[in-house]
């Protein structure tokens, strides 16, 4: 009879909603968004570039702590290999379906990355916008 290993085996669980980068595979960060309905309802929007010029997209609602961070991540899609025109189109698509859904649209807001230097500024900027992003919603009320 063998051996039974009595320590469980433990098994990493990836984060479906993180974007990867990797500049060497010629990939940057492309767009992110944040859509606010007056409800409460947030979802967040990201986007990279690949090396074939399309875009890999995901997003879900969330609930946004003050420093951005995301948590409660709920309804995730993701979409791979897409023109960049698709960025745009889903962000409608969303806006559509909170609205199908009887909620209002408090706002959307769009920080796009693609004139910056490098991944490390866009990594930055990308922070520094979320955490700003989570501090006006915070400061605008919901209906």
């Amino acid at each position: 009879m063998g051996e039974v290993n009595p320590e469980p085996t433990t098994r990493e669980v990836q984060d479906v909603t993180a974007i990867n980068v990797d500049p060497a595979l010629g990939e940057r960060l492309y767009k992110a968004a944040v859509i606010q309905s007056h409800q409460g309802t947030t979802v967040r929007v990201l986007s990279k570039t690949l090396a074939s010029g399309k875009i890999d997209v995901v997003h879900y609602a969330c609930d946004l702590d003050p420093d951005g961070t995301p948590q409660g991540k709920r309804r995730i899609h993701r979409i791979t290999a897409v023109a960049p025109e698709r960025f745009d189109a889903e962000l409608a698509t969303i806006q559509k379906n909170l609205t199908g859904s009887g909620e209002a649209i408090q706002g959307a807001w769009i920080h796009d990355m693609t004139g910056m230097p490098d991944l490390i500024a866009q990594s930055n900027s990308l922070e520094e916008w979320t955490r700003k992003m989570a501090g006006e919603i915070r400061k605008t009320p919901s209906a």
